[in-house]
């Protein structure tokens, strides 16, 4: 009963502003819901075209600019991942020349799947299964990693925001390696009390870290992860901007000290005949706004 009544406050706005996440089983529920949420975001995000803008600046022992450099892409969702299609470079838009070759590519990679034999159709559909079951599970792994604590409300553009600190739990076992980097993080998140919808998080690595088994990067303790969503279309919640400050060591030792920014601009609807969402996945708004 007391979990159903949970549930209740948690689908309507108003008493959700009640809520006292200070009570270990409240938050539980409020982590769960939240949880359910980013997995549908990110199922929902699979067949959505979008324009990514990468920029990487490169500073000097003091953090100041030494030189930056930006590529924007158009992001197409592909069965087993996406195609990203330059077409700025340094925000300039490509000449003629060079966006004729590089839709050229695009057009060879996206063709690809239009004539593929039934057993590469199948081998395909069980990429993209994996896919999705890789980043369901990835949510359920973040409730297992982490002691959450409530530091209370704020507020962000006229939106009530919770406010959460996530340490990490000592006990957590990663179930594969692609998850092991949940046991090197610590930080806050923000978390949009209408929709129960992860606004910003702000991660710091606690540990170093290793790129390509060591050999290409060495990551130091220390680097910070800023990520912002917001809501698309006034209907979903995608990624908006990321922000990674890391030091370390590359090839040959050398020492680098970085500012990676991505910017996620011009969602929309990619038409495609795949089924992305598993079949027992309920789709429907955990909670919606009232008129």
């Amino acid at each position: 009963m007391l979990k159903r009544g949970l549930l209740i406050v948690l689908l309507n706005p108003v008493l959700l502003l009640a809520l006292d996440l200070g009570q270990p089983e409240t938050l539980q529920q409020f982590l769960s819901e939240v949880a359910e949420n980013e997995k549908k975001n990110r199922l929902r995000e699979m067949c959505y075209l979008y324009e990514l803008r990468h920029c990487e600046i490169t500073l000097d022992q003091d953090g100041r600019e030494k030189k930056r450099k930006s590529s924007t892409y158009e992001v197409i969702p592909l069965m087993d991942g996406v195609y990203r299609k330059l077409i700025k470079r340094n925000g300039k838009l490509l000449s003629k020349v060079e966006a004729r070759k590089q839709q050229k590519k695009a057009d060879a990679r996206l063709g690809k799947g239009k004539h593929l034999s039934a057993s590469a159709q199948s081998k395909l559909a069980l990429k993209r299964s994996k896919r999705e079951r890789k980043e369901t599970q990835f949510w359920d792994e973040v409730l297992g990693a982490f002691h959450f604590y409530y530091l209370g409300l704020e507020n962000h553009g006229g939106r009530n925001v919770a406010m959460l600190e996530l340490l990490p739990d000592e006990g957590y076992k990663p179930s594969k390696k692609d998850f092991k980097i949940l046991t090197q993080l610590k930080g806050r998140v923000w978390v949009d009390m209408l929709d129960l919808q992860i606004t910003e998080a702000k991660l710091e690595f606690i540990k170093a870290f290793k790129i390509g088994w060591g050999l290409v990067v060495k990551i130091n303790k220390g680097a910070i992860l800023w990520v912002q969503q917001r809501k698309v279309q006034d209907a979903v919640w995608f990624p908006h901007r990321f922000e990674l400050n890391l030091s370390g060591r590359g090839l040959l030792l050398k020492e680098f000290n970085r500012r990676v920014i991505g910017d996620f601009t011009n969602y929309r609807r990619y038409r495609t005949r795949v089924r992305l969402f598993p079949a027992n996945l309920d789709l429907t708004p955990r909670v919606q706004r009232e008129d």
